[in-house]
């Protein structure tokens, strides 16, 4: 059913399909869908759901939110499937992809068809996003794995060559954050959506870059803004830097080929051990150190997990994980 604002219900067919995959996402989901009203003031909307966790956000928002259509889920499948998943229910001509801690800010939606009016060549549009203190987190300056990023990495340096973003102003991009992307049905369809090989990280890194391939720019959109939670306010975890190095290696092994795949492999083990070595001598002294070097610990150790990537036969998912 599509919402509007000042109604649960509306007539209008929607503009714009909003696909939230959730994962264990109790805590933020009521905020989330609550902040879409916010969100789409002049547009209208629907809202799909599907459920990949077992702590019943489902169940909630099926109860809470009548207005959603929550599409049953089939496990916890990842955040590209998932979303394949809930693309063909969708009825509208764009799709917002949604993280479920992503709370938006006025008129986000509104912003974001503003922008697919300038820029109609575009495949896909972007907004800014604000961690709770209101700055810009790292959502706004993603970027597509290159061996100068890993080799920069590698000898301790921060990565080399990317220039902060001017966030108050539209921008053509490589890369935008899949947690809060609009995306044109027809580039999505030609696209074929996500591949599913990945899991979780680096989905939307490959997607535009192969939209980019096609002819559609990207933009990001100054006046589309919103709070992003990242990770449920898990930060850098063991677990996390692990999911999102298979991400990487994923992307590595799909476009890099296999020289590409053995270098980028060994400079971000070779960057892991440094971390992780800094964080074991100095973390004494240094509580930031001493965190950085605990996330690192099972990329240094264990390269195993992440070096085949989502391998189907010997990828992240065919493995038994340490204790994180």
């Amino acid at each position: 059913m599509t919402t509007s604002p000042g109604a649960e219900a509306a007539t209008d067919a929607p503009q714009v399909s909003i696909l939230i995959v959730a994962y264990n996402s109790r805590a933020t989901i009521r905020r989330c869908i609550e902040a879409v009203a916010l969100g789409a003031q002049r547009i209208p909307v629907e809202i799909l759901l599907v459920d990949n966790g077992e702590d019943g956000t489902g169940e909630l928002v099926a109860q809470t939110f009548p207005h959603v259509r929550v599409i049953a889920g089939q496990g916890n499948i990842g955040f590209a499937r998932a979303n394949n998943l809930l693309a063909p229910h969708a009825r509208a001509p764009y799709l917002l992809l949604l993280n479920p801690d992503f709370f938006m800010m006025e008129g986000a939606v509104d912003a974001l068809m503003d922008g697919a009016r300038r820029y109609p060549d575009a495949g896909a549009w972007g907004g800014v996003s604000y961690d709770e203190r209101g700055v810009p987190d790292t959502s706004n300056s993603i970027a597509i794995p290159t061996l100068r990023q890993l080799a920069s990495a590698a000898i301790g340096l921060s990565i080399a060559g990317r220039a902060v973003p001017d966030l108050s102003r539209d921008e053509r991009v490589d890369v935008l954050s899949g947690g809060f992307v609009m995306l044109s049905r027809t580039a999505w369809d030609r696209a074929e959506g996500f591949d599913g090989r990945f899991f979780l990280y680096c989905e939307e890194v490959d997607l535009f870059q192969r939209l980019r391939a096609m002819g559609y720019p990207l933009w990001r959109l100054a006046d589309a803004k919103g709070e992003h939670m990242i990770a449920h306010g898990q930060g850098t975890s063991p677990r996390r830097l692990l999911y999102m190095t298979t991400g990487i290696m994923e992307y590595v092994r799909k476009h890099w080929g296999f020289p590409g795949w053995l270098v980028g492999a060994g400079l971000i083990w070779i960057a892991a051990v440094e971390r992780y070595l800094a964080g074991k001598l100095l973390g004494r002294r240094n509580t930031r150190l001493a965190k950085l070097g605990e996330a690192y610990r099972v990329i240094a150790r264990w390269p195993h997990l992440w070096v085949h990537g989502y391998d189907p036969k010997k990828g992240l998912l065919t493995r038994q994980l340490p204790h994180l």
